[in-house]
């Protein structure tokens, strides 16, 4: 135990000493914030900055770390800003409580849980507190700042590109990546297990890509909690789910688990096994628009609950290795792929922050998972339903949970029925949507309004579901700018 204790607070005292972060500025854009009267309010009695159950105090919040950065390092502010918002996620658990206390490492780590879980009020606070993200914050002499952009541009470089795929790294950068964004907005990311979703009749008609939860998945998002978003190459927000590539299925995901080690489920690998990368790929082709790009997939929101599953799967994996082949998952890092992938190598762009600092029992600490929802309760979720015939748990359609919202919702004005046309009813003939006579029509007429796309390196999908359309979006060279990373 005390070798275990030694050996966790080396990787603490190095992961901790490794905070140096390179991030260039950014522009103000889109939405104006509404005026916050009293940001003093969420100080703590050290007069630091605290995120509390307000959402003003994450608007507040971003002021301070970007005001405090400016004041400290003028010509590195974003740098000084986002290695505060790294600390901020790597000190959320102290090393006294992870080592020496287990019930307060328990509490002090966050549980995510799949969408479809999560109360009303608990979504409605995350989109509300990435929206806060969105907007820019202002500052004294008329800088402002947009803290989404910056955190979405970490995925942008080809340089951070090339570090974070194709190679054993392309796990633990990510899971720095999420608790970044995490730190930022003061709570759990939700994840979302698209095999609840792989498994309908049309996963295109999921309750997912209504205004409840992700808003449209054709064309321009102009509704839902992520209406109007304008990315960092200032163009709309677009979809055109179930083109190509495929979402994740409960047969990939039991493939990784047939596997007790690292190598033969992380890029480049041989023979017949299959990845984690390689599976991940699918629903970023499948969703299209910019999350089907390398250099724009985080400007979609949509992103960080993908790769929460990502992480979920890796999650899983490890607490398999553990029980089952009597491995220690933070050693068994892979001495494979790219120069940047190497285990000492730099976590490229987080500073010094080492590869293999990925893979450690620290970081895994800071975060729990919520066991994804099986049959017969499917967790009680108002949105899934349990498929007797398979023994799983998938997504109601849209359709589904509109029929299920009560009159007394409707009646008092709560809540609004909407006209729900499913692709597979308009294929099928067994309805016509008004003025529409068919499928092509429903798609061309939300890509009309699109506008020209602009789009980078796309994801390779090694897995096409049958039911995909292959019509992905048509898309311009994405126009070089200065990264914000």
């Amino acid at each position: 135990m005390k070798v275990l204790q030694s050996l966790t607070g080396l990787v603490l005292a190095s992961i901790v000493g490794c905070l140096f972060l390179t991030i260039t500025t950014v522009k103000g854009q889109y939405s104006r914030p509404r005026h916050i009267r009293n940001c003093q309010q969420f100080r703590d009695r050290r007069g630091r900055f605290e995120l509390t159950g307000n959402d003003d105090s994450v608007y507040c919040l971003q002021q301070n770390l970007y005001q405090s950065a400016l004041s400290s390092s003028p010509f590195n502010v974003s740098i000084v800003y986002v290695e505060a918002l790294l600390q901020r996620a790597l000190f959320r658990c102290s090393y006294f409580n992870f080592v020496f206390r287990r019930n307060a490492r328990e509490r002090c780590n966050w549980e995510r849980k799949e969408v479809r879980m999560l109360s009303r009020s608990e979504w409605h606070r995350f989109t509300n507190r990435l929206n806060i993200l969105k907007r820019p914050v202002r500052l004294p002499g008329g800088i402002s700042f947009i803290p989404y952009d910056i955190i979405s541009d970490i995925h942008r470089s080809d340089v951070n590109i090339d570090a974070a795929h194709g190679g054993p790294s392309f796990l633990g950068w990510h899971r720095v990546y999420l608790l970044l964004l995490e730190a930022a907005i003061g709570m759990p990311v939700p994840y979302w297990d698209s095999r609840l979703d792989y498994d309908m009749t049309e996963p295109t008609d999921s309750v997912l890509w209504s205004d409840e939860f992700f808003g449209p998945g054709f064309g321009v998002v102009d509704s839902g909690p992520f209406a109007g978003w304008i990315t960092a190459d200032n163009i709309s927000l677009v979809r055109n789910i179930g083109s190509r590539g495929s979402l994740i299925s409960d047969a990939m995901f039991n493939d990784i688990l047939r596997y007790t080690r690292h190598d033969p489920v992380v890029d480049p690998t041989q023979g017949r096994s299959i990845s984690i990368e390689r599976i991940h790929a699918g629903p970023h082709v499948w969703v299209d628009g910019q999350l089907s790009s390398l250099q724009t997939a985080s400007q979609d929101p949509v992103f960080f609950l993908h790769h929460g599953f990502v992480d979920y799967i890796w999650y899983v994996f490890r607490n398999q290795m553990r029980d089952d082949g009597n491995i220690n998952p933070a050693s068994d890092y892979p001495n494979k792929g790219p120069t940047s992938h190497r285990p000492l190598g730099n976590m490229i762009p987080f500073g010094s922050l080492r590869n293999i600092h990925g893979y450690s029992d620290f970081l895994e600490s800071l975060t729990r998972y919520q066991t994804s929802p099986t049959c017969p309760s499917c967790g009680r979720s108002r949105y899934l339903e349990c498929d007797q015939t398979i023994n799983r748990c998938k997504s109601k359609t849209r359709r589904q949970f509109q029929n299920s919202i009560s009159l007394a919702d409707v009646s008092s004005g709560r809540r609004q029925p909407e006209n729900i046309v499913s692709l597979a009813d308009v294929s099928s003939g067994r309805r016509q949507p008004e003025n529409i006579t068919s499928l092509a029509d429903v798609l061309s007429g939300r890509r009309r309004a699109m506008g020209p796309i602009y789009l980078g390196r796309k994801f390779k999908s090694s897995f096409t579901d049958r039911r995909t359309r292959g019509d992905a979006l048509r898309f311009l060279p994405l126009i070089r700018r200065q990264t914000l990373v």
